[in-house]
């Protein structure tokens, strides 16, 4: 190697390192609710409150006497991908909370380490138990289709149905190319720390994963980038990504998926790069009185790619399988309970 080539990688050396210094440097620490309220989607029906200790963001509509339908995102994600199905279910006569799971969005990301999906399961029963609502149907895409999975399997009596949409069940997700690839390296202790703040920090990052996950890559707009970027260039949400993809162990809940009895609708894009078909079609033999539904010429987002479809078809299964004079029951300690609201220090 002569003095030249030397050179040129020293020179790429100290360029990389800089530029993970300056990624380091010029991450905010977290996002407050107060800063981007004005371009938020349905920003006057966000809330907070404080379960287990964790503070949680959350939006809600609908009257609370109407049937609860629980909208959970996926991993890295916030309550913004159910943002175009909000509207539908409200007018078809459903309560609806949409929070932000632990971690992400505008939800606090404390460095507690407890980031198992058994952990998110026990903050939205206590979201619940905060809200007065005793039973709700639970819809998950992705990572909270999985967080869904566990709500039924640790408190059966609190869900009344099941709709999983492109939902993670098991470790597939993390083996599963190129997606698998970025979990793999935030699993790795040493490269993830590296690669946060590099790969999450980068809107190019963020537009070419979203890119991947549509069938349509229209829908892919710097709307919906910028969305996505927001909460994930803080350094307090890559560190609980990291430790959220550290403790990814989702096979538990396949093996116990026959113990699942409540009404479920297994939704599936056709076209999902990062759960195949084939993986919806294992959670439906799998799962007993489930039904499975596949969204033609859709990616692994159908509530963002489709959401009209999308909320057609939870609304049918919701009216369809509610069993005679249902409804939302409020818990006996309804009432005691405040939700925090947003006010100018958020």
């Amino acid at each position: 190697m002569n003095n030249k080539q030397k050179a040129l990688i020293a020179a790429s050396g100290m360029a990389l390192a800089g530029g993970i210094a300056w990624r380091y440097a010029s991450r905010p620490r977290d996002i407050r609710w107060i800063d981007y309220a004005g371009e938020m989607h349905q920003a006057t029906t966000s809330n907070f409150a404080v379960v287990d200790g964790v503070r949680l963001h959350f939006q809600e509509r609908g009257a609370r006497n109407n049937e609860t339908i629980v909208l959970l995102h996926g991993f890295a994600s916030s309550n913004y991908t159910w943002k175009d199905c909000f509207a539908p279910l409200v007018e078809a006569g459903y309560h609806v909370i949409a929070p932000d799971l632990k971690g992400f969005g505008f939800s606090e990301k404390p460095a507690d380490n407890r980031y198992h999906i058994q952990d998110q399961a026990h903050l939205i029963i206590g979201l619940l138990d905060h809200l007065g609502v005793e039973r709700a149907v639970f819809c998950g895409n992705s990572y909270g289709g999985g967080t869904s999975l566990a709500c039924a399997l640790m408190h059966p009596q609190r869900v009344r149905g099941l709709i999983l949409v492109d939902a993670a069940f098991n470790d597939v997700p993390i083996t599963q190319k190129p997606y698998g690839l970025s979990l793999l390296l935030a699993r790795t202790w040493g490269l993830g720390e590296v690669g946060a703040p590099l790969l999450l920090g980068s809107k190019a990052f963020i537009r070419n994963g979203l890119r991947g996950m549509f069938h349509d890559k229209s829908a892919v707009t710097e709307e919906r980038v910028r969305a996505y970027h927001r909460p994930l260039r803080s350094s307090n949400c890559q560190q609980a990504i990291l430790a959220a993809s550290r403790q990814w162990d989702l096979n538990w809940i396949e093996s116990e998926l026959g113990d699942v009895h409540v009404p479920t609708l297994v939704l599936w894009g056709e076209f999902d790069p990062v759960i195949p078909l084939t993986q919806g079609a294992r959670l439906h033999l799998s799962v007993p009185n489930s039904e499975f539904i596949v969204i033609p010429e859709c990616g692994h987002l159908p509530q963002e790619e489709q959401p009209e479809t999308t909320a057609e078809i939870m609304i049918d299964f919701c009216r369809r399988t509610k069993p005679t004079g249902s409804g939302s029951r409020r818990t006996k300690s309804a009432g005691r309970k405040k939700t925090v609201a947003v006010d100018s220090n958020e």
